[in-house]
């Protein structure tokens, strides 16, 4: 009966992490589906600067930009240093790359606001929070914005359930391990005990049938 209950949890959490592995894979193909692509900046004015994207151009101006991280990478094969940016604005994001063809635009729209290179720099009141609700790339349709927060929380939820499913695989299998050969151990204990006293009792009868 145990054994049965124990391959029922290992099947059915294996299901579940199967399921959720490929709710991730699908969520991922959509979200990287109406991911909308950057193809160039321009300066049309003195602080006014047009991102050219896939699905249209959106005006960006120094004040529209809430936060900037920058990060310093290499690449694997030739070694050069890159800078990989991303500046939150309240119409989306924007990912640049020092080895793009706009990088000198980008890093010059960052500088307008963060003067001194910052790994990150926020504006003032703004926090993770309030930009949660911008975390979608610059220039996606906005009817497609809810259908992407909602492709990310999917994403998210089966993660996390997937995780917690592994967990509920790996870690009772252990104890039940440790719990059969701990049962085991007192059982061979119990069968060694009888034996020495059944020894015990038949030596005492052979001595009185001696006597």
């Amino acid at each position: 009966m145990v054994q049965d209950n124990k391959l029922g949890r290992e099947r059915l959490s294996s299901l579940i992490i199967i399921f959720c592995l490929f709710l991730t894979v699908l969520t991922s193909i959509g979200v990287n589906y109406l991911d909308v692509k950057v193809l160039n900046i321009e300066l049309i004015d003195r602080e006014l600067y047009t991102v050219i994207t896939e699905k249209g151009n959106v005006n960006i101006h120094p004040d529209d930009v809430l936060r900037i991280e920058r990060t310093y990478t290499k690449e694997a094969f030739t070694g050069e240093s890159v800078e990989l940016d991303k500046i939150y604005t309240d119409k989306g994001f924007v990912y640049l790359s020092s080895q793009a063809p706009y990088a000198e635009l980008g890093q010059k729209l960052m500088n307008t606001v963060d003067y001194y290179g910052f790994p990150l720099w926020e504006r003032s009141g703004v926090d993770w929070n309030s930009l949660t609700k911008y975390s979608y790339a610059v220039g996606t349709p906005a009817q497609q914005v809810p259908l992407l927060f909602f492709l990310l929380s999917l994403q998210y939820a089966a993660l996390t359930i997937g995780g917690i499913a592994l967990i509920v695989l790996v870690f009772p299998l252990r104890l039940g391990e440790e719990e059969w050969e701990s049962s085991s151990a007192f059982a061979q204990g119990e069968e060694e005990s009888n034996q020495e006293e059944q020894d015990e009792l038949r030596q005492e009868v052979m001595k009185s049938l001696a006597k």
